[in-house]
Parts: C-alpha cells; structure tokens; sequence
C-alpha cells in the first residue's frame, strides 16, 4: 500500500511539473494575406514584426514568394525577418538531424569503428 501512494504522489507530482511548463498557448501566427492587408493598412512594419515573433511564426517562402510580398506592398524589414527566421528554422532542423553524428553522442562508435582507435577521442588528440 506504501508503494502504491508514492507511485501516485509521484505521478501526481510529474503531472503538475508537466502542466505548470507548458505555459500559455501562443496567439496564431498572421497569415500571409493577413500581412499584406496590414502593410496595406499602414501598420508599422515593427507592428507586424512584433506579432510575427510573439506567435513564434516561421515562413518557409522561396524567394519569388518574398519577391511577391515585396511587389505587394510588404516593407522590407518584414520580409528580411520572415527571411531571418526561416534561416533559422532550417539550422535548427540541420542540427536535429546531425546532432547524433558527432563524437561525443555515441557515433562513431569506439569500438573498431573509429579509424582512430577508442584512445584518441578525435584525429587532433594526442594523451603525450
């Protein structure tokens, strides 16, 4: 019965933490459409900017697409955020996926894999 009341104190306990981490939900990110009407509308672009990054928004656009925006009316420093933040987003996602390769998390594996040896952590290293 004791084991019982901790496993659910500590099931209970994990999902408090869990609950008071996420935070707020975010407010939805502008639409395209949303920011041509307020460039059009005479918003300051730091207006738009400040409500793209409050939604934490990416726009994954090639550049006819920014090239679009801009013949629509969209200032610049606007479309060099959406281009800033794609940037971004794409080094994120380039870390993610190679985060694993490098030598310190597990590959490659030190045992007859590594050209090297499992003495020498990396090519440059030398113990003497």
């Amino acid at each position: 019965m004791r084991a019982f009341r901790v496993a659910l104190f500590l099931l209970i306990a994990g999902l408090a933490a869990g609950c008071t981490t996420l935070g707020p939900p975010l407010p939805p990110p502008p639409t395209l459409d949303e920011i041509v009407r307020l460039s059009t509308a005479g918003v300051p672009a730091d207006d738009i900017v400040k409500r793209m990054r409050d939604a934490q928004a990416v726009y994954r656009l090639p550049a006819s697409g920014l090239a679009k925006l801009h013949g629509q009316g969209v200032p610049d420093r606007v479309i060099d955020y959406m281009q800033l933040t794609y940037i971004a987003a794409e080094r994120y996602d380039e870390y993610l996926r190679t985060r694993d390769l490098y030598l310190w998390s597990g590959w490659p594996s030190y045992r007859g894999i590594y050209p090297y040896g499992y003495w020498y952590p990396y090519p440059g290293w030398r113990p003497f």
